[in-house]
């Protein structure tokens, strides 16, 4: 058995964030975690993910997450169930957003970028 991960500061992470991309995450056996920002205006463009559905919790700042053509707000200690096979896409508003994905692991992640398709090489 793994050693217990210690506790996390997500809060503090968020708020030390300087560009988009994963602050933080957490690679299991069976679960991945990340701790997601992004800068005002950017975006993660929609995508399709049939694998897993994923758990996210919005830790700091506001943005509008569209599932399937339906845009929801996204504020602080919001927290979003997203089912497997939704078209889904993420977006800051009103400066920084910063949000915890939980989701069984996988092998594939998600792309981070402005609002061209530019990515990170590490965005989930």
């Amino acid at each position: 058995m793994r050693d217990a991960v210690s506790a996390v500061d997500l809060a503090t992470l968020a708020a030390a964030g300087n560009g988009p991309g994963a602050l933080w995450q957490l690679d299991g056996e069976d679960l991945q975690a990340n701790l997601i920002r992004l800068g005002f205006g950017d975006r993660i463009h929609p995508h399709r993910n049939d694998e897993v559905e994923v758990l996210m919790v919005v830790v700091a700042g506001r943005g509008e997450l569209t599932l399937d053509d339906q845009v929801h707000p996204l504020a602080p200690m919001a927290l979003v169930h997203v089912p497997k096979g939704t078209v889904r896409a993420v977006m800051a508003v009103d400066g920084p957003l910063a949000y915890l994905s939980v989701h069984r692991r996988r092998s594939s992640g998600l792309q981070v970028g402005r609002h061209a398709p530019h990515h990170l090489p590490n965005g989930h």
